[in-house]
């Protein structure tokens, strides 16, 4: 059931875009019956082509121009200005026009840097990609879709593809690592809410249910269509962080007063309480989140330098 806190969640800021890559590469697992790991995390709305990123190398004197160099590791700048040359293409085939260009390029360098700490991770916890691996995934690939009319389609070479699937992969197995550490089962609630969109009604509201009204006839009147039932939560699902705080200090029964956020009033009440596996969203969003704490944390212990404009 999709709820204002679920849908909230399209308008995350940091939406990864170029991993839409892997999405490819784990289609054929899935259609193998494996379940997915990576690709369910993406924003939906993102998957319309892949942005892949590129071949890293060490500077040396000899190097190659860099658009970045990351603990070490360069982000060739040629291989950059192509990734944003596809961006800009699949901005405008999701009906964005005119994509500034600076955005652009700020966006896509982001997210390759993203990329090359998870794979800096991956190989420093052991993980090695052979070239048996890649060409296993390449083949499979080939049984799923007509890969040498895509690598046509977005200019890409055999090598050039070998290589970004090799450094996909590795990404792909250090968010797996991540999402490995999110708890499951874990305590949640069952939640339902009246929510107005001015104080007066939620005074209103709550007037009635102090006066005996029952709590869920309370809610119908102000959510006809759900009766304002969130379902079961897990402490960080929620994306308004009040009203979870308040939610799970309520003792099980018992119903919030008003409690204000950015886009009105709430009050809560707590149905029931357990210990439960989580649902495949709450999984997907305490993912998702725990992939950006990572990133956070790694940027923040990393020697990144932007060599670009």
């Amino acid at each position: 059931m999709v709820n204002m806190f679920g849908l909230k969640r399209m308008f995350a800021k940091r939406k990864f875009l170029l991993f839409v890559f892997i999405g490819l590469l784990t289609a054929c697992a899935a259609c193998k019956g494996n379940p997915p790991n990576v690709e369910e995390i993406i924003e939906p709305s993102l998957r319309v082509a892949p942005l892949t990123t590129p071949t890293l190398e060490a500077p040396t004197a000899t190097a190659v121009p860099s658009a970045a160099i990351v603990n070490g590791e360069g982000i060739p700048l040629e291989s950059f200005e192509r990734e944003v040359e596809r961006y800009l293409v699949a901005q405008k085939s999701l009906g964005n026009e005119t994509p500034d260009l600076g955005d652009a390029r700020k966006t896509v360098l982001s997210d390759l840097i993203d990329q090359v700490l998870l794979a800096q991770a991956a190989r420093e916890a052991g993980t090695e990609i052979s070239d048996a691996d890649v060409q296993a995934r390449l083949d499979r690939l080939a049984e799923e879709v007509d890969l040498e009319a895509w690598m046509a389609s977005w200019g890409y070479s055999h090598d050039e593809l070998t290589d970004n699937l090799r450094l996909q992969m590795l990404v792909a197995d250090q968010r797996d690592r991540i999402a490995d550490l999110v708890a499951d089962p874990v305590e949640q609630i069952e939640l339902q809410q009246i929510f107005a969109f001015t104080e007066a009604g939620a005074k209103r509201a709550l007037a009635k249910l102090n006066a005996g009204t029952p709590f869920k006839e309370v809610a119908f009147e102000f959510s006809p269509e759900t009766g304002g039932y969130l379902g079961w939560v897990p402490r960080g699902y929620l994306l308004i962080p009040i009203v979870e705080d308040v939610a799970f200090d309520l003792p099980t029964g018992e119903h919030s007063e008003i409690i204000e956020s950015d886009i009105g009033f709430h009050i809560v009440l707590v149905i029931d309480r357990e210990v439960r596996p989580l649902t495949a969203d709450a999984r997907i969003n305490l993912t998702r989140q725990a992939i950006h704490a990572w990133l956070d944390d790694s940027r923040a212990d990393s020697t990144i330098e932007i060599l670009i404009d």
